[in-house]
């Protein structure tokens, strides 16, 4: 049986060792190829455009896009000025986000969404972002615990969706965040929450099937872990 072929948005890093100081790379981390393949995809990496009127040709042929995780989003995409407590920007990842999620929309391709991805696709439908949690919510959490990447730090609650059949009432998730969906966007729901009621996940509710989480499934599915890699097993089985 032939293997679905999945992309997977790259982002952009500033090269600052050896040669070529300066330089911009193109880059996903291994734990989403690793995650793919365990999962039994093909992995597609799909380099950063300048030229946003082809990303639309970029997805053809791929049966299925997920946008990985990265930076903090320009807030001027969802109307704000930059807080002070903002992390570093690379806007024309941004830009290139938005597009994708755009053209994978029109053409039908599924999406999953996976920390910064699940954010851009909120901002995509005209939703906010909290730009620092600890100044923005004082009750939260610990969403970004110096723990390796693979452990669960925190419980999440699920609603009814395509992420609560796979995993259920409630599980154990890990966490490398420090913003969070403020303002949802049009045609989405909440699929999940974490005890402070940060927002983990949401799914699209009309049109071209759409879910993001906030947690980062692929770090734990590198690791072995059943329930992370069965997310990803699922979304490529997604009709």
């Amino acid at each position: 049986m032939n293997k679905l072929r999945i992309g997977i948005a790259a982002n952009l890093l500033t090269n600052t060792e050896n040669m070529f100081p300066g330089m911009l790379r193109s880059y996903v981390n291994q734990d989403y190829i690793t995650a793919i393949e365990k999962a039994g995809g093909i992995p597609i990496l799909l380099p950063v455009m300048q030229n946003l009127e082809d990303v639309s040709s970029q997805l053809i042929g791929l049966d299925r896009l997920i946008l990985s995780g990265g930076e903090d989003i320009d807030p001027a995409l969802y109307g704000e000025d930059i807080h002070p407590s903002c992390g570093p920007l690379m806007p024309s990842v941004d830009r290139y986000d938005l597009a994708l999620i755009h053209a994978a929309d029109q053409l039908g391709l599924p999406v999953m969404g996976i920390c910064k991805g699940m954010q851009a696709m909120n901002v995509t439908f005209g939703g906010t972002l909290y730009q620092s949690i600890a100044d923005e919510w004082p009750a939260a959490i610990q969403h970004a615990p110096a723990m390796p990447r693979y452990e669960p730090s925190h419980k999440i609650t699920l609603e009814d969706s395509f992420l609560k059949i796979i995993l259920g009432e409630e599980t154990r998730v890990n966490s490398f965040h420090h913003q969070a969906i403020k303002d949802l966007g049009k045609d989405l729901k909440v699929t999940a929450y974490a005890p402070d009621g940060i927002i983990e996940g949401i799914e699209k509710t009309v049109g071209t099937f759409m879910f993001g989480v906030q947690f980062h499934p692929e770090m734990m599915a590198a690791f072995d872990n059943p329930q992370m890699i069965h997310i990803f097993k699922a979304f490529f089985n997604k009709i």
